[in-house]
């Protein structure tokens, strides 16, 4: 008498995808709407270059022991007596202890060679590939928190059918042990029955291993651990299995799609960073137009009386031009730079494309597979059932051996147990081409 041994697959979940609220607790999606926010706030930037700045400077100064002090015509200093004053005469009665000064800048770009524009092209294609990012980081989430409850699942079932199957490897052991006692069983047989029942010991302890890391991956994907709204839906992957893969393949790389919008958000952003960077090239000027207004006077302005009646104010209006003439090639360099990583996007786009399409292929045939073998599965268990009957009826009749019956329930059991491994294994692909298609 041998125990069927049970293989335990590990299955290995490599989904990653995100959520935009739908997720509760998920602190990547939180980091990733904190991307998206500056972003925006990046755009707006690049649009306010359009408008004018605006710089006020005021300043007070108060000396106590001013530097000039004031200028007097002594009694007596001429030499003409009739010219001589009476008395001391103050030509400058010296500065004043206070002084203020009032400046307004104002600096209005005028033309640019399409820079400014550029760069809040730049931006905003920047922000829209941020926030496709967080889309599609979204929905591949959600989908991995689905393959993994689904394998939570599964592998809580097959735990309890391992536990049941160990409960009949004892009770052969027992019968082994009495066979051996007997003369009827060699003792090399029994320690194989031992061996296998080992097997199933340790199957159930890498289960229920398993069902533990899974549910502390999907503690930091999700705060909320209620698993009951996720379930294999054999309808739901029928229905998929009924679309041919050439529509699953042309659905998942749709420009629709938002992994490949925010690859294409990047690749107009590469677009604009080179005409941003034509626009520097050598001997093509950047003009502006700078106004200023100031006031300098010790009398500070509405609150006294004569501060109006000083020629303390001047007002300048000019235009500033700007340019490079030469920096040693990098102007040149950065133009070939921006033009490359144009290029690096557009072949980023296209592997994107063909890593999608042979994805969804390997996925569709595993999926396609799973199922066929769950059928079999199932098929075979209607043919275990019978025989678990029919020995069932012969030990109970006399004509049978117990030994008999509880291995084929284990038999039974392990086609069971089967049939969940190869359901998280068609769940996976399902979820995967669900994310792939957006379906």
């Amino acid at each position: 008498m041998k125990i069927e041994k049970v293989f335990l697959c590990t299955i290995l979940i490599t989904l990653s995808l995100p959520l935009l609220g739908a997720i509760p607790g998920n602190l990547e999606l939180a980091a990733l709407q904190e991307e998206v926010n500056q972003a925006i706030l990046d755009v707006r930037d690049a649009k306010a270059s359009r408008w004018p700045t605006v710089d006020l400077e005021l300043s007070g100064t108060y000396m106590s022991n001013p530097l000039i002090g004031p200028i007097t015509l002594p009694a007596g200093s001429l030499s003409l007596a009739p010219l001589t004053p009476p008395s001391d005469v103050t030509l400058y009665d010296g500065m004043e202890s206070s002084m203020y000064d009032f400046s307004v800048n104002i600096t209005q770009p005028l033309f640019t060679w399409g820079k400014i524009n550029a760069s809040v092209d730049a931006q905003e294609a920047i922000a829209e590939a941020k926030l496709q990012e967080l889309h599609n980081r979204e929905k591949e989430l959600m989908a991995e928190i689905s393959t993994r409850a689904v394998t939570i699942t599964s592998l809580e079932a097959i735990s309890q059918l391992l536990k049941q199957q160990y409960s009949l490897g004892r009770e052969l052991v027992s019968l082994a042990s009495e066979g051996v006692a007997s003369g009827m069983m060699l003792e090399l047989e029994k320690l194989e029955t031992e061996t296998a029942l080992q097997d199933i010991e340790l199957a159930i302890l890498e289960s229920d291993y398993t069902v533990t890391e899974q549910r502390l991956n999907l503690q930091t994907l999700t705060s909320n651990q209620d698993l009951s709204s996720y379930s294999f839906d054999e309808q739901a992957i029928e229905e998929m299995l009924q679309l041919p893969v050439e529509t699953l393949i042309e659905t998942s790389i749709s420009p629709r799609q938002a992994s490949l919008r925010a690859l294409s958000a990047l690749k107009k952003a590469t677009e604009a960073a080179e005409r941003l960077a034509k626009g520097s090239f050598y001997g093509k000027p950047d003009l502006a137009l700078v106004m200023s207004a100031g006031y300098s006077s010790p009398n500070f302005p509405l609150s006294e009386s004569d501060w109006s009646d000083q020629d303390a104010y001047s007002v300048t209006v000019s235009v500033g031009l700007k340019t490079t003439l030469f920096d040693g090639g990098k102007i040149a360099n950065s133009i070939k730079r921006a033009e490359s990583q144009e290029e690096t996007a557009t072949l980023d786009l296209e592997q994107a494309r063909q890593r999608i399409i042979q994805e969804v292929q390997q996925q569709y045939l595993l999926l396609k597979t799973s199922m066929q073998k769950i059928d079999l599965e199932q098929r075979k268990q209607t043919t275990l059932e019978q025989r678990v009957r029919t020995n069932e009826e012969l030990y109970q009749s006399g004509y049978g051996k117990k030994e008999e019956l509880l291995q084929a329930e284990m038999n039974l059991l392990s086609s069971q147990i089967r049939e969940h491994q190869l359901n998280i294994e068609a769940w996976s692909a399902f979820q995967t081409l669900h994310y792939l298609t957006g379906n």
